[in-house]
């Protein structure tokens, strides 16, 4: 009884301690699981803030669309202004030629009537000078006596009263003339500087409104601008979102695997448990028919009395084997060997991508922050994995070029290749160390052949890439 209270807590402690190490593996598979679920939550929340950032760029862009809407229709009513003045200039322009060409018709005719009025006076004073010269009474008397009748001298007398009459209305026609044209080019050139004024005020208002137009021109290249500056913002904000998307679904993937495969190492683990239940049970079974096959065979030599000595002697040495045996059979062995594991943070985890040069380290430059090492070779280059792992992204971005994503969830670290010529990989493809990914090239935001090469703790994060001389080997 007392090897079967021995067995029993033999096989109790053995059960307990596996279901210890059951335990033991188990929370650190959910501690990997859980590691998974706050990464995929992470990567949710920055989704979320980026698709608010985009909304709010969508915003701007529609603000400044409507800026634009807005000035470009008060350039329109300029430029029909503008179209209007100028159309008024025109009239007036042909208003001051006509009005100009009007003064010099009256300058003519007044230059005429001046010179016909010259003639005229001539006439006069050539008859005052006859009248002063051979005296005017006597040349009347002269006509009224030298008439041959009476009628005759009505006519003499009457002729030269018309004549008198004549001289004093040419003196009169021609002081009216005068007077008519003076006034006629008076009003002309009042209505010359009149014109000339109006032009002056339409050339001050076209003027000022092709300073308008311009400062509305400014404000709209000044938009342009702006858009151009917000729509870029939303296409990096854009492919952020993309490749967080892209992420997020590959952790996903990772968690039902993850998941998956728990269930099968807690399914072997309950066969295997299972398994050694039913060995120990046999065991124990085993154990007990043992003991009672002793103890008959005590009875047996404790009968035998002329073999007493012998047979106690047979029976404790069978004792002392059976229970060597049985303390040797019951006894479980014990692995102290521990797999080591390699330590994933720190330097030398990550392979160099590719051979070349260091054309441009980590932190500030020119130009802004570099967040990562550039590694200049000619192109065609071959471009490696610098870990196992998988490929989160593999696009061709305005910036990057050909770029891709590696994410290593043994290290928790992901990494990225930018400007290569071609890519060879393709999304949520499991790479190992040294596969190839790419060749070396010159596409999206670069200036010469080299490959941009970031590393990320984590996901891929926006302006998250921390310095890689720190994890390459």
């Amino acid at each position: 009884m007392k090897k079967s209270s021995v067995l029993s807590v033999t096989l109790a402690t053995t059960l307990a301690f596996g279901g210890l190490f059951t335990y033991t593996g188990k929370a650190q598979a959910n501690s990997k699981l859980n590691e998974l679920e706050q990464q995929q939550s992470d990567i949710h929340n920055k989704r979320s803030n980026v698709n608010e950032s985009i909304n709010q760029k969508d915003g701007e862009i529609s603000n400044i669309l409507n800026q634009q809407n807005s000035v470009e229709d008060e350039i329109e009513k300029l430029e029909a202004k503008m179209a209007d003045t100028d159309q008024k200039i025109k009239e007036k322009e042909k208003q001051i030629d006509d009005t100009k060409a009007e003064i010099e018709k009256l300058k003519a005719e007044i230059k005429d009537l001046k010179e016909r009025i010259e003639k005229r006076n001539e006439v006069l004073r050539d008859r005052a000078r006859n009248i002063q010269q051979n005296g005017g009474s006597v040349k009347f008397i002269d006509v009224v006596l030298g008439a041959n009748s009476f009628g005759d001298l009505v006519d003499r007398v009457s002729a030269v009263s018309t004549l008198v009459g004549a001289d004093k209305q040419i003196l009169d026609e021609q002081q009216a003339d005068m007077e008519k044209l003076e006034a006629d080019q008076k009003k002309v050139e009042e209505k010359l500087d009149s014109l000339n004024k109006m032009l002056e005020e339409l050339e001050v208002l076209k003027a000022d409104l092709k300073a308008q137009n311009e400062e509305k021109k400014v404000l709209m290249k000044e938009l342009a601008a702006q858009k151009k500056h917000v729509e870029n913002e939303k296409m990096s904000l854009e492919e952020q979102e993309r490749v967080l998307k892209e992420q997020e679904a590959i952790i996903s993937k990772a968690m039902a695997d993850e998941k998956a495969r728990i269930a099968e190492e807690e399914r072997k683990a309950k066969e295997a448990a299972e398994a050694e239940k039913r060995a120990q049970q046999e065991a124990q079974a085993k154990a007990q028919e043992q003991a009672k096959a002793q103890e008959q065979a005590k009875a047996q030599e404790q009968n035998q009395a002329q073999t007493q000595t012998q047979s106690q002697s047979q029976s404790q040495s069978e004792k002392s084997t059976s229970a060597k045996s049985q303390t040797s059979g019951s006894t479980p062995s014990t692995n102290s060997s521990n797999d080591a594991n390699l330590n994933a943070g720190g330097s030398g985890v990550l392979s160099w991508p590719a051979s070349g040069r260091l054309s441009s380290g980590y932190g500030g430059r020119s130009g802004g922050t570099h967040f990562g090492i550039d590694i200049a070779n000619a192109a065609g280059t071959p471009i490696y994995a610098a870990a196992s792992g998988v490929v989160t992204r593999s696009d061709f971005s305005s910036s990057y070029g050909n770029v891709v994503y590696v994410f290593h969830p043994q290290l928790n670290l992901t990494t990225v290749y930018a400007h290569m010529s071609a890519r060879s990989v393709s999304s949520g493809q499991n790479v190992s160390e040294g596969q190839k990914l790419g060749e070396i090239g010159n596409t999206g935001e670069s200036f010469g052949n080299h490959l941009h090469f970031e590393v990320h703790n984590g996901p891929w994060s926006y302006h998250g890439g921390v310095n890689p001389m720190g994890y390459l080997k």
